[in-house]
């Protein structure tokens, strides 16, 4: 007898675990791709994060600054200690400019972080974070501590910091405690753990949400601008509220891709589904309407 093909599986089994290997397969990025990106996933998987330089030209650098020139213009530093009371960050990117649209898309690190986490992944979190001279540093922390999991596990998260302006030890570029995310020890690192991420502008740097890291300390005399894009699992809660914080009317304008990234597509077979079938036939819809 024949095996069963996918769409039989799909039809008679959807919520079996073939079935889901067959829908876990759909992905922004091909398995060659993510093949290609074989030694900075090894590298990402042992030492918990990765640096992909030069990503971004002159040109795409210059126009990322001239807008969050004019978005920091009128933002105002955090009022907390861990957000930075020398730091200003915008948040819900994804709202507000379209500058970073070939950011959040980029082939190589879509392909880095689909397959380090071996799944579908959605947008989590887009945000600014420009630390002024002054800046102390920031508690290391993990990014994944909100989903209440027992340590070791598998990874959720994976944040990019593209590297708007060059990160060195001086300018308070992210320090990391390489191998943490291995282990189920919960002490906050000494300072002597850390290490600070060196990238020239237009990199990408690359850690997974169980790795202890924080903002350094800017001890130059000029500001350090990097902008925070946090990816998960599909079947995870976003950080950012993808669905309030960007208006409909604004999701129907973008990439197909890019909507799938806020969250506008079926996971697993049964997630996120409106009147049984896809949230992008819903904003078709309610269009026509």
């Amino acid at each position: 007898m024949e095996a069963p093909g996918r769409r039989d599986i799909l039809d008679s089994e959807p919520l079996s675990k073939r079935a889901m290997v067959f829908e876990r397969g759909k992905r922004l990025t091909t398995p060659e791709a993510r093949a290609g990106m074989a030694a900075e996933t090894e590298t990402l998987a042992r030492e918990g994060w990765v640096v992909l330089p030069g990503l971004l030209g002159a040109e795409k650098l210059a126009e990322v600054r001239a807008v969050f020139e004019g978005l920091h213009r009128e933002t105002p530093v955090g009022e907390t200690g861990f957000a930075g009371h020398r730091t200003q960050r915008v948040y819900n990117l994804a709202a507000k400019t379209r500058a970073l649209d070939d950011l959040l898309l980029h082939p190589k690190v879509l392909a880095l972080i689909e397959a380090h986490l071996d799944d579908q992944i959605q947008l989590s979190i887009a945000t600014s974070a420009n630390l002024l001279p002054g800046q102390a540093g920031q508690a290391p922390h993990r990014d994944d501590t909100y989903f209440p999991l027992p340590r070791p596990h598998v990874p959720l998260t994976t944040t990019v910091m593209w590297t708007i302006d060059a990160f060195s030890a001086e300018n308070g570029g992210t320090r990391f405690v390489p191998g943490s995310h291995l282990t189920d020890a919960e002490e906050t690192p000494t300072t002597a753990q850390l290490v600070a991420a060196e990238a020239p502008a237009g990199s990408a740097i690359l850690w997974t949400g169980s790795l202890f890291h924080g903002g350094g300390e800017n001890r130059s005399t000029a500001a350090r601008l990097g902008i925070i894009c946090g990816y998960s699992r599909a079947w995870l809660r976003q950080q950012e509220n993808q669905f309030l914080g960007v208006p409909p009317d604004l999701v129907r304008t973008l990439s197909r891709p890019l909507q799938k990234l806020l969250g506008y597509w079926v996971v697993n077979n049964f997630l996120g589904y409106i009147e049984n079938g896809s949230p992008r036939a819903y904003l078709d819809a309610r269009e026509d309407g």
